[in-house]
């Protein structure tokens, strides 16, 4: 027989694999007994965020509930049942992480200032929330009751095997290939697998160079080479596309780096694309994100590529766009690359055509663009997220670059 601990594993175990979602176990004194799953908060990220499931209240006395829905400031959510034996409350199963919403970048940057949280988290938060399973409040709604059913008759589990088996149905075919047929399609096969190599190289040096418009090119002729790729995982041919996906994502990694795209972009972007890979749950949606990628990565190239310039300019402009939002100096920028301020300056105008105080100013003033398209930011929260203390520098600044004020802008445009 099994003891009420074992059944209570044996049900996360099967909660977790049904419903795929985040799956743990906290007893009464909120210590996390069991855990399944891979939504792990990102070191980066767990310094703000905290852990969630600690932070869910899930012993207050003062809830009746059987099964409640969490959510946080993060928009953030969970499912928790409370776990009874012989009438005394051991603990509760969790489920979640999952998101109600997109995580859309106007969610995040709203979150970010929401709560107080540092510009530079933008991308990692983005990538963190991409991972996480996004639900409808009717699939919630499913859940909630099966979780409901499920912990309510924890006793009647038994540790007896169910009787499973399965019956495979074939059918023959009649027909037969002719030897000089088998031939003629084995040559055709090679011609086409050829071309098709030649093709891919020349479409990932379009993204090392940035060409889009070569890029676009390539593409369509692609698409007349189409060749179905063998299922190199028998019975499972999504698993076989989104591993081929996966070398993909690789190799475009690879192009951009060659292309001078910084490694942080890589990294991002590469980390995105894995998330969305391993979430497709169509063969026509890896096809098309797939196609995402080469967009993606050959526009990267083209508008952040650093290749041009030394190394010092390089390190100097990666400097400036992760510490866009703190406070940020000729001085302060050249005691971090250890160099001297008048040799820096001079440099960077020799290289760019423009001064450090020009460029930081034409970067905060490009990423407070993004900012106005969320319409629940206010001015002197966008002003302040990309380095502006003083509201009124900020605006003054800003229709000086782009000839209207940040509200006529947003207005105009949004």
């Amino acid at each position: 027989m099994l003891d009420f601990k074992d059944k209570i594993e044996k049900v996360c175990i099967f909660v977790f694999n049904f419903l795929d979602l985040d799956t743990a176990f906290v007893d009464s004194t909120l210590q996390k007994q069991l855990e399944f799953g891979h939504h792990q908060i990102p070191e980066t990220l767990s310094t703000y965020l905290g852990d969630f499931l600690t932070l869910l209240n899930l012993n207050d006395k003062e809830n009746t509930y059987h099964v409640t829905f969490h959510s946080n400031t993060y928009g953030i959510h969970f499912i928790s049942a409370k776990v009874y034996a012989e009438e005394k409350y051991i603990g509760s199963i969790v489920l979640g992480p999952y998101l109600l919403e997109e995580p859309t970048i106007l969610m995040i940057e709203a979150l970010i200032v929401e709560n107080n949280l540092s510009l530079s988290l933008k991308n990692i938060m983005k990538q963190y929330y991409l991972s996480l399973p996004l639900l409808s409040l009717y699939k919630v709604k499913i859940i909630a009751e099966f979780l409901a059913y499920i912990t309510s008759n924890l006793h009647t589990i038994s540790d007896q095997s169910e009787n499973i088996g399965s019956i495979a149905y074939h059918s023959q075919s009649k027909s037969t290939n002719h030897p000089h047929i088998l031939k003629k399609d084995a040559e055709l096969y090679k011609a086409l697998v050829e071309k098709r190599y030649e093709r891919e190289n020349k479409i990932l040096h379009a993204v090392e160079t940035g060409n889009i418009e070569l890029l676009h090119r390539l593409l369509k002729e692609e698409s007349l080479l189409f060749i179905p790729p063998s299922d190199r995982i028998p019975n499972d041919p999504l698993r076989s596309r989104k591993n081929l996906s996966f070398v993909l994502n690789t190799l475009l990694r690879k192009a951009a780096e060659k292309g001078g795209l910084h490694l942080l972009y890589i990294d991002s972007m590469s980390e995105k694309f894995a998330i969305q890979i391993e979430k497709t749950n169509s063969i026509q949606g890896i096809i098309d994100l797939n196609n995402q990628m080469f967009i993606d990565y050959c526009h990267a190239v083209k508008k952040y590529s650093l290749k041009n310039y030394s190394p010092l300019i390089r390190k100097t402009i990666e400097f400036i766009q992760i510490h866009i939002s703190h406070k940020l100096s000729l001085e302060i920028i050249s005691h971090e690359l250890f160099i001297s301020p008048s040799e820096l300056s001079r440099q960077f105008k020799k290289e760019t055509g423009k001064t450090i105080t020009e460029y930081i100013t034409k970067q905060r003033i490009n990423e407070s663009l993004y900012l106005l398209e969320n319409k629940n930011l206010s001015i002197t929260d966008i002003a302040h997220s990309v380095g502006f203390n003083d509201i009124n520098y900020f605006t003054k600044v800003f229709r000086k670059l782009k000839g209207i004020t940040p509200s006529e802008f947003r207005k105009t445009n949004f």
